[in-house]
């Protein structure tokens, strides 16, 4: 993947975000500790998930889901 933009890759766990938003969810824990990655079960269960693309994303759109 390439990276422009707000794209990027997180340098611990190798896994790719559309925004900087999308990395910053993934990561948990203290900022004057050791912080660490999200699994990604533990992404979905947050609500995030990989756009069609492959990258990930803090939310799934429905933007232009139809609405039933």
């Amino acid at each position: 993947m390439i990276l422009r933009g707000d794209h990027n890759q997180c340098p611990q766990c190798s896994e790719f975000f559309n925004s900087s938003a999308a990395f910053d969810k993934h990561r948990t824990g203290d900022y004057s500790k050791s912080r660490e990655c999200l699994k990604p079960t533990e992404m979905i269960a947050k609500g995030m998930s990989k756009n069609s693309e492959g990258w990930w994303i803090t939310s799934a759109s429905t933007q232009f889901n139809s609405k039933d």
